[in-house]
């Protein structure tokens, strides 16, 4: 007889598994591109460096959020009463939108940079033919 924690051998928690997936999706993505990337970056330097300022950033913002989370634990600990529980939280999930907010627009805008620069430096190394400079 199994008891209603575990699941087909698995625990049962779902959830608790897809919240560590949350924290591991920009990993899984980078390891889904990791053939493409190191072609790109092989032959552009330009790409190097635009790819170490984005791990760069996610590093600071995981540090920054990772602080967050301590400092979240620590308040806990000192609440009393069930109105300071449901502040801390409430400050904690305001805080966190906030910030994957602003990360999310800050990546966003180092891919586009990133991106156009390395279309710009392959568009000067193609060579043109003939039939391509008419206009």
């Amino acid at each position: 007889m199994s008891s209603g924690r575990f699941l087909g051998g698995q625990l049962g928690n779902v959830s608790g598994e897809q919240s560590c997936n949350v924290f591991l999706a920009p990993a899984l993505a980078w390891n889904a591109w990791n053939p493409f990337l190191a072609a790109a970056l092989k032959g552009n330097a330009q790409a190097q460096e635009g790819f170490g300022t984005i791990a760069r950033e996610w590093q600071g913002f995981v540090g920054h959020r990772l602080q967050a989370d301590i400092a979240l634990l620590q308040r806990l600990t000192r609440c009393a009463t069930s109105d300071q529980l449901l502040a801390a939280y409430t400050d904690f999930w305001r805080k966190a939108a906030e910030d994957y907010g602003k990360e999310l627009t800050t990546m966003t805008k180092l891919m586009t940079g990133i991106t156009s620069k390395m279309v710009a430096t392959e568009e000067v190394r193609t060579p043109q033919f003939p039939w391509q400079r008419a206009a």
